[in-house]
């Protein structure tokens, strides 16, 4: 139960910061001994691209329109992420539960990362030009709170990342339907325009 929490947990992690949460896990197994991180995470090599991908992911994240090229460029990474620690979380018991939290890993990845890409998408299109680098400091905060709960309060992770990905989902749900709504008044506005031209063509 609790290897599936820390799943659950990892893997929000993993659709927002993927590298933070890989640096995070095995930083911790080195300096706390925490048994349930797998050994190779905690691998010097591992350790120093992930910290380096941080670093650059952080960045990355603060500058309007960049953030959204970042989030098409790991649409395949965060799930990949968030599956590959799921796989090692139940690797330990045998090859069944591990696919099946790799699955479970992925999803909740996948959930977070489509929430985080939409809502950057339409935040990019705002007009305020620091609500870009706000949004992005509000997620790195949430992602440091989840990641810090998958270790020491892994159930209590699980159930906040499930309550993440559904509020996440519907709200990625919201703006997409806002945007297609307002889509189809500029359409119609146009067209009416375009009409009230045609008598004095």
């Amino acid at each position: 139960m609790e290897a599936v929490m820390m799943t659950l947990g990892s893997g929000w992690v993993s659709g927002v910061r993927p590298y933070f949460m890989i640096f995070l896990l095995g930083l911790s197994g080195r300096l706390f001994g925490i048994e349930q991180v797998p050994e190779v995470l905690q691998r010097t090599d591992l350790l120093v691209i992930a910290g380096i991908l941080l670093v650059v992911d952080f960045a990355a994240d603060k500058i309007a329109f960049l953030d959204s090229f970042w989030d098409q460029l790991h649409t395949v990474i965060r799930p990949i992420a968030g599956g590959a620690i799921g796989y090692l979380l139940g690797g330990e018991t045998d090859t069944t539960a591990a696919i099946v939290m790799a699955v479970l890993g992925a999803a909740t990845a996948l959930g977070a990362h489509a929430t985080k890409a939409t809502a950057r998408a339409a935040v990019n299109v705002s007009p305020e030009p620091v609500s870009n680098a706000l949004v992005s400091t509000g997620e790195d905060l949430a992602a440091v709170a989840v990641g810090v709960l998958t270790l020491v309060l892994p159930v209590v992770a699980g159930i906040l990342a499930l309550a993440l990905v559904g509020a996440g989902l519907y709200l990625a749900y919201r703006i997409h339907r806002a945007y297609r709504d307002l889509k189809g008044r500029l359409a119609e506005v146009r067209a009416r325009r375009a009409a009230g031209a045609e008598p004095g063509v």
